[in-house]
């Protein structure tokens, strides 16, 4: 065994089944091999060893990230950043810039658009005006909508029939949104293995600032075919773990690699901003628009179907409650074809279910993927009058039902869907916490319970990770303050002080 490292004087939550506290905590050969009192540490293994005075400071397992799309995270990296853009010109002025610095014929890509409506993204006659002579491709913040300029579009060879494809007067006006956008090549395809290599180096450095130490990684899928092969080889450079899902509907490819679960982002629906989110009730604001299926009942049925009989975990995108009606539907018959008592089958995002969906989704076992920072980036930070207009107050009201799902028993994740919103696990503790509907709010170890040992259950990991107990990965986050008792306005304040990963230090403030 490796020589001991002491952490003590600590204000450690366990966050163990008895939901123990302890102020020391001892790590050897990356894992935690005790943990108590300062007086049980200090009589068990003296002042020989090297130990750290945490002053107080709060520990926490390090946190779980349970939605990561991680390719396009480390590409957004390296993008332009058009978050702050509130209109096109402002869009324009910033991808120009980038335009002089990029070598011709080299793709531009743009990121983050947040403040333009779904129906007011730039055409691709805005961006030819900018360049002809490099490909430009501008995505929304939530990832189902960008805008291409023609070049771009020749040289992806972007099919007219699609459908998502927008047109005005049987002409493409550049505005790609789902389903198409589902299909497009990845914007990974087209970088050089030294600058992917770098770019998700720099991404899994990033998430470990921000207290991570488990990413699962949902990536690949037709759109960025051998992202999850090229993941697992640089892997062992990363700064934090990697839970990889295959975003594929080819169950051999999966079974052929190894990997125990599929999908992530098999996208059953679109988004909301893009009016492409399934919903049984028209938009309020378009009434003969009732959302995008991506596919049919029976495509969906016999993919879970099989995935289910080959053992695997199976994880879908599911915004608009259509679309969790579609893939509940599909869990609820695999289920009854083929009992599995233990399967953890996920639906991600799962923004408005109905009260009959959340019964059923609690009696099956179903583990729902949430992104409370969808809140606050999406809803309710300058945008609640606009998601009323197109969604109804009343199903705002179902947003996220946090406390209701916690009451039924639901396991729920926390994850960021990055690069939708940035990977900070605090931002979507304090989201959870600070709930605009109060009832649905959360207590605060519930929160973080969602990014910590919830995110281990959710891959089969909870023996491994996700709480500070002895035999388990020292992974760990020190955090500045204590959420449990700052005010809870102010959780997304407190810093990262340190995050280790099987005991290493991988960031430290100072």
């Amino acid at each position: 065994m490796s020589d001991p490292i002491i952490f003590w004087n600590g204000n450690i939550y366990t966050l163990n089944s008895y939901g123990h506290k302890a102020e020391g905590l001892v790590v050897a050969d990356g894992k935690i091999i005790k943990v108590g009192t300062n007086k049980e540490i200090r009589r068990l293994f003296g002042d020989q060893w090297e130990s750290i005075d945490l002053q107080g400071k709060t520990v926490l397992p390090g946190f779980i990230d349970s939605h990561v799309h991680f390719m396009a995270t480390a590409i957004t990296a390296v993008g332009v950043d058009l978050s702050e853009a509130k209109s096109i010109d402002e869009i324009i002025v910033k991808v120009e810039e980038r335009v002089r610095q990029t070598p011709r014929g080299e793709w531009v890509f743009g990121y983050f658009i947040t403040h333009l409506s779904d129906r007011g993204m730039p055409t691709r006659f805005d961006l030819d005006r900018v360049s002809t002579h490099h490909p430009i491709r501008l995505t929304h913040r939530n990832g189902h909508l960008c805008s291409m300029n023609t070049k771009a579009i020749e040289t992806l060879g972007v099919p007219e029939d699609l459908d998502g494809i927008e047109k005005e007067t049987g002409e493409m006006t550049g505005v790609i949104r789902d389903p198409a956008i589902q299909v497009l090549p990845h914007p990974g395809l087209v970088m050089s293995e030294e600058m992917k290599r770098e770019a998700l180096k720099l991404a899994s450095q990033l998430a470990a600032k921000k207290g991570v130490t488990t990413l699962h990684a949902l990536d690949g899928g037709t759109r960025n075919a051998g992202a999850i092969e090229y993941l697992q080889s640089v892997e062992d450079d990363l700064a934090v773990k990697l839970v990889l899902y295959n975003q594929t509907l080819e169950i051999k490819e999966v079974l052929d690699s190894g990997l125990p679960r599929i999908g992530g982002c098999i996208c059953a629906d679109g988004a909301f901003e893009s009016h492409t989110a399934a919903l049984f009730e028209p938009y309020s604001d378009e009434p003969d628009n009732y959302g995008t299926l991506t596919y049919t009942q029976e495509e969906m049925s016999d993919f879970i179907l099989q995935a289910h009989q080959h053992g695997l975990q199976v994880a879908i995108h599911c915004e608009g409650d259509r679309a969790i009606e579609q893939v509940l539907f599909s869990y609820e018959s695999a289920l009854r074809r083929l009992g599995r008592n233990d399967h953890r089958h996920r639906i991600e995002h799962f923004e408005i279910p109905t009260e009959n969906q959340l019964e059923r989704v609690a009696k099956a076992g179903i583990v729902a993927g949430m992104q409370p920072a969808f809140l606050p980036f999406f809803f309710f930070r300058g945008g609640i009058e606009r998601y009323e207009a197109f969604l109804g107050k009343a199903r705002v009201k179902r947003i996220h039902p946090y406390r209701t799902m916690l009451s039924r028993g639901i396991l729920m994740t926390g994850g960021s869907d990055s690069p939708v919103t940035k990977i900070d696990p605090l931002l979507g503790i304090s989201a959870a916490v600070n709930h605009p509907h109060p009832d649905e709010r959360l207590p605060v170890l519930e929160a973080i319970r969602l990014f910590t040992i919830n995110g281990a259950k959710s891959a089969f990991e909870e023996n491994e990770k996700g709480s500070i107990e002895a035999g388990k990965a020292a992974d760990l986050v020190v955090l500045s303050g204590d959420p449990c008792s700052i005010d809870p306005v102010k959780i997304e304040t407190i810093s990262v002080e340190m995050t280790l990963v099987n005991g290493e230090v991988v960031f430290s403030r100072n």
